[in-house]
């Protein structure tokens, strides 16, 4: 059946029976106040009105009470949100332009949540820092996503102590990669020997830089690098001066040195390769104290996912065996990783929670929670380190450093913080993060309606809107709705999801339409919502139409079709307009292998992130229950995450081969015609991560409208793009 768009459901007209108070409030009559809500009892019959803004005028807006996963009145009425915060931002407004055309190496023209393309503001704003280590007077921080190593001779003891010098850049403003001795490339983990030495996990470079003297000077090049060669990604090392032990997490390995090398040629002693008696599956950080031997792991292959593995005596084969796992609290967090204290012998580990262990004795020992009064905003990098007198903690996706006097204990909050200014002033419990402050998106999707921009984060559960399209490179947002905890009484404000997938389009009915999707939630707006009062004119969960949710829904829109795809059932709804209430059924449906659909009208892409070809087309004329695609492209790629059509160029986001692909015509790469251009690469076989003003790291989504092109990077890249078209 033909669906129109959502059905406008207005009380017109005098309510009868009701106080002169009540007669006055009715639907479109003039409201003092936006945000304002009153109910009106007629004949036993409750409406609430609230005021809004349309416009210039404030009116009253309201009609039946809705329920969970109901429909609004067609425009943007409702309640203001305490979803929404309002952020004072200043930008010059992006220019449209005709052009419709990539051309092949162009670099980006202009860029948001970054501090800049290949730049950062100094050495004290952070970007996702990972790995600690010390001698036990200096201290030393791996800035992951800033390409750099940070140097204090003397640990910091104050807030404000600045570090001595960088390695990796020339300047502490620098922060591309690079494969030089004195460049990285996206490096996790670092540790100084007794002896003086600095050695150097370079993740991207696939190799350990080794300094074989404590560096002096900034810039100053590597002695040596151990280099494992392509698909190694080493993450953690560990040294004390004669033995090394390095985790090659893309080969699910150990290497173990018994003698310090001194080339970068030699083999290792010993090589643990994960299975499913050791249970290594992708190690991660690595610590020792010269007997036990400790690894995270993300991808565990026995009962724990997210672990520490604790070998409790030096390994000396391959087939050595894991002594027990330490498995934190909340399994949904982070591997345990930390330090050992050569002072006393405990063990330090930093999941969710900070963890102290009275070492790593033969047989698991129990761990005492400790620091409980601060909030760690730990992930995929924390490190903790001891030296002159002070524990410090990497917060990884806190982009800062908790720091202690001593060794924290019981409910201990942070003595003081580098990289932040601290705890919030309007909330105590709260740390400021710098990510957030500086608007960092993490895996941002780009879309642009009416002159309007909005960006969806799963990660950050948050759509942050700009009123018009920023020209301002770094331009901050002016609304930030958030989707996690809204229990707001109006259910069309109550959301709690990841929004992975939007879409905005001009829909069937002739009205523009902004749409998010994630887990098993979707939400719709008519257009982008750039005011406080935009309330969704749709919020769906779980289920619509008599069809129940699998999970992992994506969002696609056009002037004819709404789709949503459920991508853990495998299958596309689709629906004529969009749908009118949680009981409208799909008009039809199509099973599809795909993780994320996009359509301009007449193409409707769908992408799959491991199935090969993993670009799907369908001609939207000819769509219909379970159609087949009208084509696919088999061009060679690494797990796409994103392609859409735009005036017939078709773009695809090759995310692990880190470049974007364009076919000037989508029936010239269905036939498999090579693409025309390539982005974010330095050729067309270059399929390496690096991060510079014309590289891209993880590149994961894709807008393309008025003349421009917007690239998201994805979980180790966090900045958006843009592209001039030609």
């Amino acid at each position: 059946m033909k669906r129109i768009a959502l059905a406008v459901t207005v009380l017109v007209g005098l309510l009868v029976g009701g106080s002169p108070a009540q007669a006055a409030i009715r639907d479109g009559a003039k409201c003092p106040k936006a945000g304002q809500s009153r109910t009106v009892k007629v004949k036993n019959v409750s409406t609430k009105y609230i005021c809004v803004k349309e416009g210039k005028k404030l009116v009253w807006r309201g009609g039946p009470s809705s329920q969970p996963g109901g429909t609004q009145p067609v425009g943007q009425g409702g309640s203001t949100s305490s979803a929404v915060t309002e952020v004072s931002s200043s930008y010059a407004i992006l220019s449209e332009t005709p052009f419709t055309r990539i051309a092949n190496g162009t670099a980006p023209s202009g860029y948001l949540a970054a501090a800049g393309l290949a730049t950062t503001t100094g050495s004290t704003l952070f970007d996702h820092p990972s790995g600690l280590a010390s001698n036990g007077r200096n201290l030393v921080l791996v800035d992951r996503g800033n390409n750099r190593i940070l140097v204090w001779n003397t640990a910091p003891t104050t807030p404000t102590a600045l570090p001595d010098l960088v390695l990796c850049q020339s300047t502490m403003t620098s922060t591309a990669s690079g494969t030089s001795l004195a460049q990285c490339n996206w490096p996790s983990d670092a540790v100084v020997t007794p002896n003086g030495k600095l050695l150097v996990a370079d993740s991207d470079n696939h190799r350990i830089l080794v300094w074989n003297t404590f560096p002096s000077t900034s810039g100053q090049a590597a002695s040596f690098a151990i280099d494992f060669g392509a698909g190694a990604w080493p993450w953690g090392v560990w040294s004390d001066g004669t033995k090394v032990a390095a985790t090659l997490t893309e080969r699910g390995q150990i290497k173990i040195w018994n003698t310090f090398p001194t080339t970068g040629a030699e083999e290792a002693d010993v090589t643990i390769t994960g299975n499913t008696t050791n249970c290594l599956g992708t190690p991660r950080g690595i610590v020792s104290n010269g007997t036990a031997l400790i690894t995270g792991d993300h991808n565990g292959k026995c009962a724990n996912n997210s672990v520490a593995h604790v070998f409790a005596t030096w390994p000396t084969s391959s087939g050595a065996s894991v002594s027990y796992d330490i498995v934190p609290e909340d399994a949904n967090y982070a591997w345990p990783h930390g330090t050992f204290d050569s002072t006393t012998g405990k063990l330090y580990l930093l999941s969710k929670y900070l963890v102290e262990y009275p070492g790593a004795p033969a047989s698991q020992p129990a761990g005492t929670k400790i620091a409980t009064g601060t909030p760690f905003e730990g992930g995929d990098g924390g490190d903790v380190e001891i030296s002159n007198g002070h524990t410090y903690v990497t917060e990884y996706n806190g982009n800062r450093i908790a720091v202690f006097k001593g060794a924290p204990t019981g409910s201990a909050k942070a003595s003081f913080y580098i990289g932040s200014p601290g705890v919030n002033p309007s909330n105590p419990n709260e740390v400021i993060n710098t990510l957030k402050t500086n608007y960092f998106v993490t895996n941002p999707q780009v879309a642009t309606l009416g002159g309007a921009m909005a960006v969806n984060s799963d990660f950050d559960r948050k759509v942050y809107v700009w009123k018009k399209i920023p020209a301002t490179d770094g331009a901050k947002p002016d609304l930030v709705w958030s989707t996690q905890n809204q229990n707001a009484a109006n259910p069309l404000l109550a959301m709690d999801f990841q929004p992975d997938s939007s879409a905005a389009t001009i829909a069937a009915d002739g009205k523009p339409l902004y749409a998010i999707a994630g887990e098993r939630s979707f939400v719709v707006w008519r257009g982008i919502p750039t005011a406080k009062t935009d309330v969704p004119v749709l919020n769906i969960r779980d289920s619509i139409g008599g069809v129940s949710f699998g999970g992992f829904l994506r969002v696609a829109a056009d002037n004819r079709y709404f789709y949503i795809l459920d991508g853990e059932k495998k299958i596309i709804h689709v629906w004529s307009g969009i749908p009118t209430d949680k009981n409208d059924a799909p008009d039809f449906s199509i099973s599809a292998e795909v993780n994320r659909i996009r359509s301009d009208g007449s193409w409707l892409i769908g992408t799959s992130l491991y199935q090969s070809p993993h670009i799907l087309a369908w001609s939207v004329a000819s769509l219909g229950q379970n159609v087949a695609p009208s084509g696919t492209v088999g061009y060679r790629m690494n797990l796409p995450q994103d392609a859409l059509v735009a005036n017939g160029v078709l773009y695809v986001a090759d995310t692990s081969y880190h470049r974007i692909l364009a076919w000037n015509s989508i029936s010239a790469a269905l036939a498999g015609a090579s693409p025309d251009a390539f982005l974010g690469a330095t050729s067309s076989s270059d399929v390496t991560p690096a991060h510079s003003a014309t590289d891209v790291r993880w590149p994961a989504s894709l807008w393309v409208a008025n003349g421009y092109l917007w690239v998201g990077e994805r979980k180790f890249g966090h900045r958006i793009l843009r592209y001039a078209l030609s």
